[in-house]
């Protein structure tokens, strides 16, 4: 996946220019393992206040495959997955191509056409897809459980404009019921620009303002988000002033108007060293998603660790910690794509969920791709 936070990708190149020395850090996930970077400094911003403090998860802890070498609808790499903790099911986005359809995959690319695949909670069953077309890459999406039996909502860029690379990101956010029919029946095409559609999806813009955000800057770019339902909160990650920045919403309060003035608001987020490849909120903690496919023969050879990375950002104090991950370091190909929270039942306190930080991977050859999840869940 390419970062869309411009129009150019951050890659291996980019070392240069942001830092070599954040490359370095901790080894998640694997034997290996060093000392942690970590920065720190209270980051303040006027109109927001600190969010309640939250543990976080260990950087120590091994990685776990959920899931391996699973097929979503479209043959094309996975972008993002997300979990709807409530009728446990998997919703992964990736650009949308049906080899048979007559639309080729660098059009659909180029015009931010996106497929939704619903799996099963072990990522061996496809229950369902929806078409949303003319809305970006997928690169980062929020899923809204609403409840037992009812279908959730995602939390997803749209208004796709081509970069330099001709492929579509979104330029605004919205708030949309999945729509998917059941597998086995024709799937259905939602246009974001369409009236009809729009209706049928329950559409909202959730596009933040900028004008309600601590700081100065009147417009804002590549709007992503993501949402925490533990906590029930929403994370929008924006670009602004040149910045890198985010802020968070009380989810309720977004689901029912417009994104007004944030709960809290961070002005100057690290920009990755290799390409964007999502990011997740868990309480007070953001978490960061960054690498590119193996390039050195991955499994093949023992040098070739790959470029994978994982920094968690403390939203009250600015405190960081960026390690690479090993993770499912078997794949063929292996590029990091996607991270999002799952809740799954706690059994020492029935009724409740514990938190999951899952990160995918997509493997297999070009024109067959596939969908791996590893997540880690010891918490400090």
């Amino acid at each position: 996946m390419m970062s869309a936070f411009g129009t150019e990708p951050v890659s291996r190149r980019g070392l240069i220019r942001l830092g070599g020395g954040a490359a370095a850090g901790l080894v998640l996930g694997g034997a290996a393992t060093a000392a942690a970077q970590t920065t720190g400094g209270a980051v303040t911003a006027a109109g927001a206040t600190a969010l309640p403090s939250s543990p976080s998860f260990d950087f120590s802890d091994g990685a776990t495959a959920l899931f391996m070498h699973k097929q979503a609808w479209c043959p094309t790499v996975m972008q993002c997955a997300g979990y709807d903790h409530l009728n446990k099911h998997w919703y992964v986005a990736q650009v949308m191509y049906n080899p048979d359809d007559g639309v080729s995959y660098a059009q659909r690319k180029s015009e931010g056409d996106i497929a939704i695949t619903k799996l099963s909670e072990d990522g061996s069953t496809k229950l369902g897809r929806m078409y949303l077309r003319g809305f970006g890459h997928g690169a980062q999406i929020g899923v809204e459980a609403t409840g037992v039996g009812s279908a959730p909502y995602l939390w997803i860029e749209y208004d796709s404009k081509p970069n330099s690379a001709d492929t579509g990101f979104g330029t605004r956010l919205c708030r949309i019921k999945y729509m998917g029919p059941a597998a086995g029946q024709p799937p259905r095409s939602f246009h974001w620009d369409d009236a009809a559609d729009r209706a049928a999806m329950d559409f909202k813009d959730r596009t933040p303002d900028p004008l309600e955000l601590p700081g100065a800057g009147t417009t804002l770019g590549s709007p992503r988000p993501v949402v925490d339902m533990q906590h029930r909160r929403v994370l929008v990650r924006f670009t602004r002033n040149g910045r890198l920045q985010c802020a968070v919403w009380d989810l309720d309060t977004a689901v029912a108007a417009p994104l007004g003035a944030p709960l809290h608001h961070f002005p100057d987020l690290p920009r990755p060293v290799y390409d964007a490849q999502g990011f997740c909120l868990y309480g007070s903690y953001l978490y960061m998603y960054e690498g590119e496919a193996y390039t050195g023969g991955g499994p093949t050879n023992t040098s070739d660790v790959g470029t994978t990375h994982i920094t968690k950002i403390d939203l009250n104090t600015g405190a960081s910690q960026r390690g690479l991950t090993r993770a499912l370091k078997s794949l063929v190909f292996r590029e990091p794509e996607g991270m999002n929270i799952m809740l799954v039942p706690d059994p020492a306190r029935p009724g409740t969920f514990r938190p999951r930080l899952t990160f995918g991977f997509a493997s297999g050859e070009s024109g067959d791709r596939r969908v791996n999840i590893a997540y880690k869940d010891a918490l400090i």
